[in-house]
């Protein structure tokens, strides 16, 4: 124990005094609380007359833009251009023409933004030199000349157009009585919280894979091998990664929602669906994103001893980068079905319940049996992965030369 947590204390000394795992974490505070506070002074000095009344005439400004549009009306079908311009809720400026090679020059030599070549109000030809992703002039065309002809079909019948509109607008009040777990609400807090358990594990992963190689590198490993237990070793460093990570994930989830909660009023309740997380969630995410994370920082620590070079270390924990990545997609995807049959079954696969329970708590129904099966099943590889993790790296970090495969390390501690 003693060993333990004399490695423990080294490498947590390591990560709190290296110069850029402070910066990022100052970096990411300020960014945090400025991505929350500057939007949240702005709101909160928006309700000011002067700054509504500015934001009116900006509006009235926008609203008065006036949009060139050529238009060919084959048949007269459109009585009152004017008419059909409030109908598409904009300022036009119509520019008539006489043929369809008009409307095409109008909008080859800018004259026009865009035209239309109207046989009858149910079928016309929409005439563009560029069609951009965010054109949506002829959609707002197609529904302006199909009110228009409901409006005009009606009155040949001599209904009266308004009032079947207003009833067509009509809408039935309701309101939604939540029983269980509402997927929709939580789903954004959910989502942020398998990103953080993703970027931590991916950073600390990997930074865990080249503390252990820098020091086979430079065979500092082998004073540290033949004077301290391998246990306690690969032990220490892990949870000194896993410490770290967490102290800097509390500093930045902190900092972000201690700022909300200040200026939760400017935002008007905006980000609710990203900081109000239940108790529940969090203990979830503290017991399965902890364990999932020490169960792949073992692995990363492994897989850093069968290398002997920094360069090697991607390579070699490419595999077990690639399992990690599915167990993510995998929680991606499954969100929109917190309660299908993929999500159970990866809330107990070691591999992908971190991701898995997570969700099923936040987002769906489970029993508290299946959360302690899941946990047991968690922890004991946890465990197991920290011993295997312990015997290859002591049988790693004294081979030098090529990188190792890691079946070639289970042989050998087979043997032994």
């Amino acid at each position: 124990m003693k060993q333990f947590l004399t490695v423990l204390k080294f490498e947590l000394n390591n990560y709190f005094k290296n110069k850029s795992f402070l910066l990022t974490t100052i970096v990411l505070i300020v960014l945090a609380v400025g991505i929350i506070a500057i939007p949240g002074v702005i709101l909160g000095g928006g309700g000011s007359d002067s700054d509504n009344s500015a934001s009116s005439n900006s509006g009235s400004e926008s609203s008065q833009e006036t949009e060139t549009l050529a238009l060919y009306d084959v048949n007269g079908s459109i009585a009152d251009p004017q008419a059909l311009s409030q109908a598409m809720g904009m300022n036009i400026e119509w520019l008539e023409c006489s043929d369809e090679n008009q409307v095409e020059d109008a909008v080859t030599d800018g004259t026009a933004r865009a035209g239309f070549i109207v046989e009858d109000l149910m079928n016309y030809t929409y005439v563009v030199e560029n069609r951009s992703m965010s054109d949506t002039l002829d959609a707002t065309f197609s529904q302006a000349t199909a009110t228009l002809w409901r409006t005009q079909a009606l009155e040949a019948q001599g209904v009266n157009a308004q009032e079947v509109e207003t009833l067509y607008r009509s809408q039935p009040a309701s309101e939604t009585r939540i029983l269980g777990k509402d997927s929709v609400g939580n789903y954004a807090y959910t989502y942020m919280l398998i990103m953080i358990l993703y970027f931590l594990l991916i950073f600390y992963g990997q930074m865990i894979a080249t503390s252990v190689t820098s020091e086979k590198s430079n065979r500092a490993i082998e004073i540290l091998v033949t004077s301290v237990d391998s246990n306690s070793l690969i032990f220490g460093k892990v949870l000194a990664g896993a410490i770290a990570g967490l102290i800097q994930c509390v500093l930045i989830l902190g900092s972000a929602v201690g700022t909300y909660q200040i200026f939760r009023d400017s935002w008007g309740g905006l980000l609710d669906v990203l900081f109000q997380i239940p108790m529940p969630v969090w203990a979830a995410f503290a017991v399965f994103g902890m364990m999932g994370y020490l169960l792949y920082a073992f692995g990363f620590g492994m897989l850093g001893a069968l290398v002997s070079k920094t360069e090697d270390i991607s390579k070699a924990a490419m595999p077990l980068t690639m399992i990690y990545l599915v167990s993510f997609f995998i929680a991606i995807f499954g969100m929109n079905d917190s309660d299908g049959l993929l999500m159970r079954v990866a809330s107990f696969i070691p591999f992908t319940s971190s991701n898995g329970m997570l969700i099923r708590i936040a987002m769906g129904s489970v029993a508290m049996w299946e959360i302690v099966v899941s946990a047991v099943i968690l922890a004991v590889f946890c465990v197991g992965a920290g011993f295997l993790a312990a015997k290859i790296f002591r049988f790693g970090t004294l081979m030098y030369g090529n990188p190792i495969k890691f079946s070639t390390a289970l042989k050998k501690i087979q043997e032994k």
